[in-house]
């Protein structure tokens, strides 16, 4: 098998032994152990009672079984490629053997009542047969990256700088141990607290020691992060990847904690434990790439300028712009100023009636700070393509006017204060619903998506499209239909109006290397897509009032809204002239604006 299959192929069972372990812990906090007392049968038949506890043990061994197919497709073909790189063929000979013990040890744990310390163990194994199967996957990816990178150095590293890698390996090793022990004390607290209905104040016994156990854990994961953050900038500050990455990872620790903080405090540890251990494992798989950059990826030079990039900002008239002004900028306030339009409006549509003023500040400001903290990051990661871009050379970042790492931490710092001001102000959900927007935008649709593939819009468009949800959330605590369907409308309305735009500036993304569509397809299959998903779009949005999520006035707004996209969307695909693309994407922007106002007019009508 080639590399980038084998590569593909650690991603997807990585990915399902993810999803294992959460399920796991579902299994752990409901009881379900014992919903399937034999094993590996449930009650001497292949398929369970009816009954829940049985169905949830009996989904989680289905997946145990898919997910030991995967390791040991993984396993052979590491075994048969024979790589000389230790770190890409030992970790997957090494996971089979481990998941044989974890196999045995899953049926101990169903035929006998074992004690909390054993139930700790077994999530463990699995934290490190994740972790097998995440080491060779990066360890590849960074072999490629590290000898072009080794190319493009054009200085010596010297002693000093090696045992500064040495520490700062020594470092991200330690805290990544520390987490470790975090997460196994973390969820054994929970398990034990739950299952005996005590509190954890006044639990006693193996309790008592986890909770002392995962405090002393927490104080120390919160020092050696905070090292690590702090060598991280330091030593790595001109490495984006080892920013990204240390970054990540101290968003969804603070996330982790916020979460468990509040399912402590609401008595919610049935309700908040999967998405609790959700986000432990994702910190602890940041933290085992985190070490293999650590071990393998080059020290970067300290300064280190493409002389085509210097040329080109050469070429860029200088502007004087404040520095004020040039942080504002970078929040992009003009795409900020309506995805806030869509945030309002679904506050003043839910069941809850017209929300607080004091409510709508603080939401407002939370989504401000969430966006425009991706957008920073993305200004950071982007400037070497908007370089090349008319519309956007000017900005402060490839205009010289801020660094890369000012900005990327100017976008961190926004959106660490946006799940703050959510968490405190609204609710839990409608802070995580911002972070996941920002991650989405800035990490999947920036690093990943719009580079690689021409459908960056298409999956992209999925971040602007949360903002609706922060709001409903914000309002009601909860997620339902017609806040999904407000998530559908903005999602297909993104790529007609992006496509619309790239329609125009096709040669900018040419030059910058940016697979979009009409880049990659050519404009006619461009236009015909834009009228497609116009199609649906409009489609879609007619669906509220059925769903008796909005009245008549909605519907007829909705109607005659939608009728001037798809006159305008027609044009675009048979005529396809500059002057009916450009018509569409301006009254793209127009009509998302209209169409919000719209459903509040009508939710205020029926009042």
């Amino acid at each position: 098998m080639n590399t980038p299959a084998y590569r593909r192929l650690l991603l997807v069972s990585a990915v399902v032994t993810f999803i294992l372990i959460v399920s796991g812990s579902v299994v752990r906090i409901a009881g379900s152990g014992s919903g399937c007392a034999d094993w590996p049968l449930c009650y001497g038949q292949i398929i369970p009672p009816p009954r829940p506890d049985s169905w949830i043990e009996f989904v989680h061994r289905l997946l145990a079984l898919a997910t030991s197919g995967f390791i040991v497709a993984v396993s052979l073909i590491a075994w048969r490629r024979r790589d000389s790189d230790p770190w890409v063929r030992r970790p997957p000979l090494l996971a089979p053997v481990l998941l044989l013990l974890q196999v045995l040890l899953g049926g101990i744990i169903v035929q006998f009542d074992s004690p909390e310390l054993v139930k700790m163990f077994h999530l463990g194994m699995a934290m490190i047969i994740l972790a097998c199967l995440i080491i060779p996957s990066v360890a590849l990816a960074v072999a490629d990256e590290g000898h072009r990178m080794t190319d493009r150095t054009t200085s010596r590293v010297g002693g000093r700088a090696m045992a500064q890698a040495r520490r700062y390996r020594q470092l991200v090793f330690g805290a990544a141990v520390v987490i470790f022990a975090l997460i196994l004390t973390g969820a054994g607290l929970a398990t034990s607290v739950v299952q005996s209905g005590a509190s954890i104040t006044s639990a006693g016994g193996i309790a008592s020691l986890l909770a002392a156990s995962h405090r002393g854990a927490l104080l120390l994961a919160i020092i050696l992060f905070g090292a690590v953050l702090w060598t991280t900038w330091r030593t790595r500050r001109n490495d984006y990847v080892f920013l990204v990455v240390v970054g990540l990872a101290a968003l969804l620790l603070l996330v982790q904690t916020g979460t468990s903080i509040a399912a402590l405090a609401l008595d919610a540890n049935m309700t908040l434990s999967p998405v609790e251990n959700t986000l432990s494992l994702s910190v602890w798989s940041t933290m085992v790439v985190l070490n293999v950059l650590a071990l393998r990826r080059p020290i970067p030079p300290m300064v280190e300028v493409s002389l085509g990039v210097a040329a080109r900002r050469a070429s860029i008239r200088p502007t004087q712009p404040s520095l004020i002004a040039d942080y504002i900028s970078l929040t992009k306030p003009k795409v900020i100023s309506l995805l806030l339009v869509t945030t309002l409006a679904a506050m003043f549509i839910t069941d809850q009636g017209a929300p607080s003023l004091s409510l709508v500040f603080w939401t407002m400001l939370g989504g401000y700070l969430a966006a425009g903290g991706a957008g920073a990051i993305n200004c950071a990661f982007d400037s070497d393509i908007d370089l090349y871009m008319g519309r956007t050379s000017r900005r402060p970042v490839p205009s010289g006017r801020i660094s890369r790492r000012q900005a990327f931490w100017f976008g961190i710092t926004l959106g660490l204060l946006a799940f703050v001001v959510l968490a405190l102000f609204t609710t839990l959900l409608a802070a995580v619903l911002a972070m996941l927007g920002l991650i989405y935008y800035a990490l999947l649709y920036t690093r990943w998506l719009k580079r690689s593939t021409w459908q960056n819009i298409v999956i992209g468009g999925g971040a602007g499209s949360i903002p609706p949800l922060v709001g409903w959330t914000a309002v009601t605590g909860t997620l339902t239909l017609p806040a999904i369907l407000l998530f559908v409308i903005i999602f297909y309305w993104t790529p007609p109006h992006f496509w619309a735009l790239a329609l125009v500036k096709q040669k900018d993304y040419a030059r910058a290397g940016v697979p979009m569509l009409p880049v990659v397809a050519g404009e006619a299959e461009t236009r015909q897509q834009i009228w497609l998903y116009s199609l649906l779009m409009v489609s879609l949005s007619l669906l509220l009032t059925p769903l008796d999520a909005m009245g008549l006035v909605y519907l007829g707004a909705a109607a005659l809204l939608g009728a001037i996209f798809l006159r305008d969307a027609w044009q675009v695909w048979r005529k396809g002239d500059q002057a009916s693309i450009w018509r569409l994407y301006k009254y793209s922007l127009l009509y998302l604006a209209l169409l919000f106002v719209a459903m509040v007019i009508d939710r205020l009508l029926l009042v």
